[in-house]
């Protein structure tokens, strides 16, 4: 019975492991991908390194905390000639110190 507990905490540590590729709370890659979805246009490709594949700290324009793995706090996306609407899910982004969206062609209100 000790055996058989002691397998399924075992197994249960290394299925939770690997179960993303994202460090920390994966909030902050979905508001990410949020806001890019509501890009419309991204002449420069600034976006383009934006998918679940690639970490969301490695990212474009992307810094993440060193005491808060995985958390966002700075987007730089200046002078990207992006434009479309800004995604209301950025307020998601709890860790956020700096937003820098300047010099790109957005609409509507945030």
């Amino acid at each position: 019975m000790i055996l058989l507990l002691a397998l399924l905490l075992i197994s249960d540590g290394v299925g939770t492991a690997h179960c993303s590729t994202v460090s920390g709370n994966s909030t902050d890659m979905l508001s990410l991908l949020d806001f890019k979805r509501d890009i419309t246009n991204d002449p420069r490709q600034a976006l383009g390194s934006w998918n679940a594949s690639i970490p969301h700290c490695e990212w474009k324009g992307v810094n993440c905390s060193l005491t808060h793995p995985g958390r966002v706090t700075v987007l730089n996306l200046t002078e990207q000639g992006l434009s479309g609407s800004i995604s209301p899910s950025l307020g998601n982004l709890t860790f956020l110190e700096t937003l820098d969206l300047s010099t790109n062609s957005f609409t509507g209100e945030l």
